[in-house]
């Protein structure tokens, strides 16, 4: 069984590559292989509010995992192209992570509303956009902004339009309403990363019954987030609170739309019962135990991501 997470913001709270390896965090790369192979993908953040500061934190964030790759290849793989992705589900017994860098807000494009800045990041590795945190920029709207846009703005619709040629993830977990219609106007697969219903947890953050079947129908995979807020209105979860968002979400648009996005190390408190990446399998165990068939629980633990990405990458 292969795991894969859609959203860790481990690269945010480390000040050196070698503590992605091993540290006191969430995530580390030596607990998430006790799960078996796993597929992670590494968030860039920054929840300053100042874009130019966000742009640097990020970039500084990438280089912390590039550098991390070449200190302890044997451990770590960044994927970048649906060759690599392949590689990564026919391991030996020697297992690695491999991960995937995500920009978590498009901030990470700078002030220029250039194309090419985005050209760049491809370059340097990106291959998810999260297009927006918490804050309005210059592409778009968030759930939690002020609505200058109205959505996507123009340059938006262009960034994601050229995303979707290089063969970069658009991910709309965080974005405002009227983003997420802009963002399926521009067709292709979607994701919203990490997210959950709506209907079971009123949050803003999370995704209403439309928006969930709407990511399923065009083939995109949504992330359950582990943040007891998102999960319930008590803000004590754990992991039958989990599932019961797996269970409303693939009851409402099917198996094959659901996986993890735990957002781990990027909330403040975890599930009773998680304490960290190491305990994912305790999820499966669970569904297991629930009678969901072997098949359906590969695929929440990382087959209906690997299927998403697969479709996406170059």
């Amino acid at each position: 069984m292969i795991f894969f997470d859609a959203h860790c913001d481990i690269l945010y709270t480390i000040d050196t590559p070698e503590k992605l390896f091993s540290n006191h965090n969430h995530w580390d790369v030596k607990r998430a292989l006790q799960n078996g192979p796993f597929i992670q993908v590494f968030s860039l953040f920054e929840g300053s509010g100042n874009p130019e500061q966000t742009k640097h934190a990020m970039e500084s964030q990438l280089q912390k995992a590039v550098k991390a790759e070449k200190m302890r290849p044997e451990m770590l793989k960044l994927i970048r192209t649906r060759a690599d992705l392949e590689e990564s589900l026919n391991q030996g017994p020697k297992t690695r992570v491999y991960g995937l860098i995500e920009a978590e807000g498009a901030e990470i494009l700078g002030g220029s509303r250039s194309l090419s800045e985005l050209d760049r990041l491809y370059e340097m590795g990106l291959r998810v956009l999260t297009l927006s945190w918490n804050y309005d920029n210059d592409v778009c709207d968030s759930v939690a902004g002020n609505n200058i846009h109205n959505g996507l703005s123009e340059f938006g619709r262009q960034v994601v339009k050229r995303a979707k040629e290089l063969g970069v993830v658009i991910d709309v977990s965080h974005a405002s309403d009227k983003t997420f219609e802009d963002a399926v106007c521009c067709g292709g697969p979607i994701t919203a990363s990490h997210s959950n219903a709506r209907a079971l947890c009123g949050h803003r953050r999370n995704l209403t019954d439309e928006q969930i079947k709407t990511i399923a129908d065009l083939g995109g995979v949504i992330g359950i987030n582990f943040c007891p807020d998102f999960l319930n209105h008590s803000g004590n979860a754990d992991i039958l609170d989990i599932i019961r968002h797996i269970e409303y979400i693939s009851a409402l648009a099917g198996m094959g739309c659901v996986g993890f996005g735990a957002d781990l190390d990027g909330i403040d408190s975890l599930p009773a019962g998680i304490s960290g990446v190491q305990d994912l399998g305790k999820i499966i165990e669970k569904l297991l135990q629930l009678n969901y068939s072997e098949e359906d629980v590969k695929n929440i633990a990382g087959g209906n991501f690997i299927r998403f990405m697969d479709q996406v990458l170059k």
